[in-house]
């Protein structure tokens, strides 16, 4: 597994092109930090990493509305207008 660095934001500024080609090409990860406390506040990552990323959540969004879809089909819950969360939620 690669090491990951942490750069400043000026720093990845100043070597945003190595970053990249770093996460593309050798799989590394660099975290962007800023503030005083150089708290990390973004990442370079490779696009594989962010893809499979995204597939699992969308694997996990389909598992959980087939849940749902379940609990209305069996009762175990009722189904509320967008309507009327609006009007709840004073919007």
């Amino acid at each position: 597994m690669s090491t990951n660095i942490e750069l400043s934001v000026s720093q990845a500024r100043d070597h945003f092109s190595d970053a990249v080609n770093r996460a593309a090409y050798g799989g590394e990860i660099t975290y962007v930090t800023r503030g005083r406390g150089q708290k990390r506040a973004a990442a370079i990552v490779p696009a594989e990493l962010v893809d499979r990323y995204e597939a699992m959540i969308d694997s996990e969004d389909g598992r959980v509305a087939l849940e749902r879809l379940a609990d209305l089909d069996a009762g175990r819950t009722t189904a509320v207008s967008a309507d009327e969360v609006a009007r709840k939620l004073g919007l």
